[in-house]
């Protein structure tokens, strides 16, 4: 379009065809995505126009470069969540059981949305050091493939500035199941913008569905961090079984070297995968949840 009276935005929280958008001169403005347009995301590059009325209109949706999506068991259909990112933050807190199959969940999506992946250990305050040493050595699997791993107290400002290194010129989405402290990274980064935040529930340890829609946040660096609903679990879509190994990394590398090109790196011949992990070369932990994974893929 080269129509004069369109301006640049970006969508910093959508509600269906309703979104709060930051201009480039960084208002905050509510704005209506026309029908013509479609439904917007947090993180969308978008046109607008101001009606005679003064409302907001999205005229156009700029093409998206990325989209992370899932799926859970109540609805069959995937949920787009975000645009244009560049980096997931997956955050674990380390005041419940490491759920490594949800990691692996959130480290294949990143693969196949073309993400950078990098992981937070959140809450290391709560816990003694000999506790903290056997986490290290459980995260240790990911070290070993080389995935950015940053250590933290976002309530007491540990670790913040080591991990702000990594955020820098990149649209960031933390993601993670609630009650990690998600929104609680946003607040130690952001003081005078707090995001919402609610104490876990004592009774059962977990956390409430603090943020109920992604929201953008412009951070010191030069960067973009995005707020995602806590979520329980992540499922994939649209993903092929023989197409699997392309979200574990040291899988993939090593699945170059089967006997044969289609193997799934179960008990076939000559499988290079099956015998690195015999070896101890590829964490019988992570193999297991790359078998786990395929099993649960519908083709």
């Amino acid at each position: 379009m080269n129509d004069k009276t369109l301006q640049d935005a970006i969508v910093i929280a959508s509600y269906g065809i309703q979104c709060r958008i930051e201009t480039a001169d960084k208002s905050l403005l509510r704005a209506k995505s026309l029908k013509s347009a479609g439904k917007t995301l947090c993180g969308d590059r978008v046109k607008y126009k101001t009606e005679q009325n003064n409302e907001i209109v999205i005229t156009e949706i700029l093409p998206r470069t990325t989209i992370l999506s899932r799926l859970n068991n109540l609805n069959p259909k995937p949920k787009q969540i975000a645009s244009n990112i560049d980096q997931m933050i997956i955050v674990i807190s380390v005041t419940s059981s490491i759920k490594f199959g949800l990691i692996d969940r959130y480290l294949i999506a990143a693969a196949f949305s073309g993400f950078n992946p990098v992981i937070v250990i959140n809450k290391i305050d709560t816990i003694e050091p000999q506790a903290l040493d056997a986490v290290k050595q459980a995260m240790q699997i990911y070290a070993d493939i080389e995935l950015p791993l940053f250590y933290m107290s976002a309530i007491n400002n540990i670790g913040i500035d080591s991990f702000l290194s990594v955020t820098e010129n990149k649209t960031n989405i933390v993601v993670g199941q609630s009650g990690v402290g998600k929104s609680s990274i946003v607040n130690a980064i952001l003081p005078s913008m707090p995001a919402i935040t609610k104490e876990i529930s004592e009774s059962n340890n977990k956390g409430k569905h603090t943020t109920t829609t992604a929201y953008l946040y412009d951070i010191p660096n030069n960067g973009k961090l995005i707020d995602s609903p806590g979520i329980r679990e992540f499922g994939l879509w649209n993903i092929e079984k023989n197409d699997l190994a392309k979200g574990f990394t040291e899988i993939q590398h090593t699945g170059e070297q089967c006997k044969f090109r289609d193997c799934s790196h179960h008990n076939e011949p000559g499988c290079a995968v099956v015998a690195a992990v015999k070896a101890g070369n590829i964490s019988q932990k992570r193999y297991d949840s790359y078998l786990s994974i395929f099993e649960s893929l519908d083709t």
